[in-house]
C-alpha cells in the first residue's frame, strides 16, 4: 500500500523525518516495506496484514499515526446538503433492487447533474500519481482519490446510459456476457453477483465496471455506487474472471459499512467542486440489516500480566480512545464498543494487542534465558539422512524442485487426471506431481540449458497420485525417492541398490522386467522389496526425452520412501576380518532363456553350502557354440573357510555339489 506524506499530512500533523516515520509505521505493525522521495512528495510502501483493511486507506493510516504520536486526526469535512441541489430527491431519478441481500449487505446510489467531464485538476493528479494510479478525467479520479482516502471502493455509471435509470444488485443469469472497462470479455455464472440495470449486467460487483456504462466526454450525470458486498464471493468471482483491481482488493477484505454515506457523500462533494454538477437531495439506500456495533471488554490487569509491563488503565484507555474504539474505564473493566472499521477485534486479547502496538513491543521486557531443549533425531530423519548421505557418496546431487507441474507432463507418466489447483488462480504449473521424475528431468533440461551434461540427481520428497487418501479431508500423499542419471542404467540400479542396503540389510531386492509408464519399453523394470512392488527403474522414454528437449538418454529410478522405512534396520553388526583367502571360481552356466537371474539366484542360495561365501552375476552371452533357444550365464563362486586355509579339491567338492543341484532344477550344463 503507497502512502503519500503529502496526503498524508491533510489528516495528522506530522514532524518525524521520513526514515523516523519509517520505523514507526513497522514498530505499531504497518511495516515500511521502502521510502520513495520524489521531487515533491514521500511515498511509503506499507505491508498492510489482511485483517487490517482499514489501512488501506490514508484516513486509516492516518489515525494509527495519529493514536501513535498523540496528534489530533483530522477527517475530512463533508458538507452534506450544503452541496445539494434543494427540492429533487435522489428517489426522483433512480431505484435500486437489491435481489441478493447476502451478497450485498448495502448499496447506495447517488445522482449528479449536469456534470462537465474534464481533465482533473493537478493537485488530484499529484495525489493519485504519488499512490501509483493513473488520471481518467475528473469524475473517475475523484471516485478514485476516495477509495485511497476511505478505502471505500466507489464506481461512478453514466447515469442516461442505464436502462430505465435504474440498479438491480443480482446474481447473473446463465450465459450472460460482459465487457469490461479494461475491455476484457467476461463469461459470467450464476454464483457471481452482477450490478444491472433494468435488461443487463453494467458491471461485476466489487471487482470492476462495464465498458458500456462508463463516464466519458458526453457524459453529463452520474450514478455513484457505494455499497457493501461479500468477500469471499467478490475473491471467488475476481479469480474466475482473472480479474483484479484496487476495489476486489478492498472488498475482499472487508469495508467499513458506516462509511459507505460518508465516502459517497464525499466523492459528491468533490464532483460538484471540480466538475460543476448539482447533487439530489438524499440517497437511495438500500440496507438488509443495520450495523450494531459489538461490545468487548479488557481487564487491564489482564493486560500488565500478559505483556509483563505495568500500563496503568488510564493509559490504555487513552490508546484505546485514540484508535477509535470507545472506551469506557468502569468498576475496574474497560468495557469498547468496536467500530465497523475494525471488525478484526473481537476479544480480549485483541484489544490487549491493541495496547501492546502502541505501548510499543520494544518496551516490552523480555526473559532472563530461552531455553530449547535438544530432542533426539527420529528414526524417519535418521533414514533419510542415511539415504541423502549413500546417493552423495555414490556421485549423485540433491535436488530440491517445485511440487507443482503442468497437468500434461502428469500424463507422460500415466496420470491422466492428476490433483490440480483452479486454472484461474495458476494458469500453468497447476498440477501437483505424482511422481517426482518431472520435476527432475526439468531440472536435467535446465542444466542442460547451461552446459552441464554429466547429470546425476536425486530428490526425497512428497508426491500426490490421485486415488483414496486414509484422511477424506486431504488428497493422497506419500514421500519419493528419485534419481535420474546421464550414467549407464547399471549405476543407477547400484546406487539404487546401495540406498536400499544402507538402510534395511536384510531386505531382498528384486529387479523383474516389466513396461512401465514413462520408461522405454525394453529397458523397463519393477522393483521389489521383499516380494513386494515399491517402484520402478529403467531408461526415460524416447517421447518423454523429447518432450523436456533432453539431448542424453536418461537413466531413471523411483521407490516409495515408507516402504523402505518400513524394512528398516539402522543397527549394525560386525564381525571379524577373515584371516584366510577365499577361492573363487568362475562357472559359465549353459541354459534355457526362460531361466531369469532371479530364479538361478534363488535356486543357488537354496542349496545348502556353509563354505560358499557369495556368488555373483558376471556376464551373459548368446551366440555361437551355444544352441539356440539357449544362453550362457557367467556367475563368480566365492568360497571361504573360517578355520584354515580351503584345498582346491575341497571347494571342487563344493561346485560338484551345486552343479548337480542346479542340474535337476534347470537341467543345466557347465560350458567348457
Amino acid at each position: 500500500m503507497n502512502i503519500s506524506l503529502n496526503w498524508l499530512t491533510d489528516y495528522v500533523d506530522v514532524t518525524l523525518p521520513a526514515a523516523e516515520l519509517g520505523e514507526l509505521f513497522t514498530r505499531i505493525g504497518l511495516n515500511c516495506e521502502g521510502i520513495t522521495h520524489t521531487d515533491s512528495d514521500i511515498v511509503f510502501d506499507l505491508e498492510v496484514t489482511s485483517n487490517r483493511p482499514d489501512c488501506l486507506g490514508h484516513i486509516g493510516v492516518a489515525r494509527e499515526l495519529a493514536a501513535a504520536t498523540g496528534k489530533t486526526l483530522r477527517r475530512p469535512e463533508v458538507l452534506g446538503k450544503e452541496v445539494s441541489a434543494a427540492g429533487q430527491p435522489a428517489a426522483d431519478f433512480t431505484a435500486v433492487d437489491v435481489q441478493a441481500p447476502d451478497l450485498c449487505p448495502r448499496y447506495t446510489a447517488r445522482v449528479i447533474r449536469n456534470v462537465k467531464v474534464a481533465p482533473s485538476p493537478q493537485w488530484l493528479v499529484d495525489h493519485l500519481q504519488a499512490v501509483g494510479l493513473r488520471s481518467v478525467n475528473n469524475v473517475v479520479d475523484i471516485t478514485n482519490f476516495v477509495l485511497m482516502e476511505y478505502s471505500q471502493p466507489l464506481h461512478a455509471f453514466d447515469y442516461d446510459k442505464l436502462d430505465e435509470n435504474r440498479i438491480v444488485v443480482r446474481r447473473a443469469s446463465k450465459g450472460e456476457k460482459l465487457l469490461s472497462i479494461d475491455e476484457t470479455t467476461c463469461e459470467l455464472t450464476e454464483d457471481m453477483l452482477v450490478i444491472a440495470d433494468a435488461n443487463k449486467p453494467i458491471a461485476i460487483a466489487g471487482v470492476m465496471g462495464g465498458l458500456d456504462t462508463e463516464v466519458g466526454q458526453a457524459t453529463t450525470t452520474v450514478l455513484i455506487e457505494s455499497a457493501q458486498f461479500d468477500p469471499l464471493n467478490t475473491r471467488h468471482t475476481s479469480r474466475a474472471l482473472g480479474l483484479m483491481s484496487d476495489s476486489n482488493f478492498r472488498f475482499e477484505r472487508g469495508v467499513d459499512p458506516l462509511a459507505i454515506d460518508e465516502a459517497s457523500l464525499r466523492a459528491c462533494q468533490l464532483i460538484c467542486e471540480l466538475a460543476g454538477g448539482e447533487l439530489a437531495d438524499g440517497l437511495v439506500d438500500v440496507w438488509a440489516e443495520p450495523f450494531e456495533s459489538p461490545v468487548v471488554t479488557l481487564r487491564p490487569e489482564r493486560t500488565d500480566k500478559l505483556l509483563g509491563i505495568t500500563t496503568p488503565p488510564e493509559r490504555q484507555v487513552e490508546i484505546l480512545a485514540a484508535l477509535g474504539l470507545g472506551p469506557k474505564l468502569q468498576d475496574g473493566k474497560i468495557t469498547c464498543t468496536i467500530p465497523p472499521f475494525r471488525a478484526d477485534l473481537t476479544r480480549e486479547v485483541d484489544l490487549i494487542e491493541e495496547v501492546a502496538r502502541l505501548v510499543e513491543y520494544d518496551n516490552i521486557p523480555t526473559g532472563g534465558k530461552v531455553s530449547h531443549p535438544i530432542m533426539p533425531m527420529g528414526q524417519t530423519e535418521r533414514i533419510r539422512r542415511e539415504v541423502i548421505s549413500t546417493l552423495r557418496a555414490a556421485g549423485f546431487s540433491e535436488a530440491i524442485t517445485f511440487s507443482f507441474i503442468d497437468a500434461e507432463e502428469a500424463v507422460l507418466f500415466g496420470v491422466d487426471n492428476p490433483l490440480r489447483v483452479d486454472a484461474n488462480v495458476r494458469k500453468t504449473n497447476n498440477a501437483l506431481r505424482p511422481s517426482l521424475l518431472p520435476s527432475l528431468l526439468k531440472a536435467c533440461k535446465n542444466n542442460q540449458a547451461l552446459g552441464n551434461d554429466d547429470l546425476g540427481f536425486f530428490e526425497l520428497a512428497a508426491v500426490f497420485p490421485p486415488g483414496e487418501s486414509t484422511d477424506s479431508s486431504l488428497p493422497a500423499e506419500f514421500v519419493e525417492l528419485a534419481m535420474v542419471s546421464t550414467d549407464d542404467l547399471r549405476d543407477t540400479r547400484g546406487a539404487m541398490e546401495a540406498a536400499v542396503g544402507r538402510i534395511a540389510p536384510e531386505a531382498k531386492i528384486t529387479v523383474l522386467p516389466k513396461a512401465c509408464r514413462g520408461f522405454a519399453e525394453d529397458v523397463s523394470a519393477e522393483i521389489l522389496l521383499d516380494g513386494q512392488p515399491v517402484g520402478a527403474m529403467g531408461r526415460i522414454s524416447p517421447d518423454i526425452q523429447r518432450y523436456y528437449g533432453l539431448e542424453k538418454s536418461i537413466a531413471a529410478a523411483v521407490l516409495r520412501f515408507d516402504a523402505l522405512e518400513a524394512l528398516a534396520n539402522l543397527t549394525r553388526t560386525t564381525q571379524p576380518l577373515a584371516k584366510f583367502p577365499p577361492i573363487r571360481r568362475d562357472l559359465s552356466l549353459i541354459l534355457d532363456e526362460a531361466v531369469t537371474w532371479e530364479k538361478l539366484s534363488n535356486a543357488i542360495q537354496a542349496i545348502d553350502q556353509p563354505l560358499r561365501a557369495s556368488e555373483e552375476y558376471v556376464t551373459t552371452y548368446r551366440g555361437k557354440p551355444i544352441p539356440k533357444g539357449k544362453k550362457s550365464v557367467t556367475i563368480a563362486m566365492e568360497y571361504r573357510w573360517a578355520e584354515g586355509t580351503l584345498q582346491n579339491a575341497r571347494v571342487d567338492e563344493e561346485v560338484q555339489s551345486l552343479m548337480e543341484g542346479l542340474q535337476k532344477e534347470f537341467e543345466v550344463t557347465l560350458r567348457g
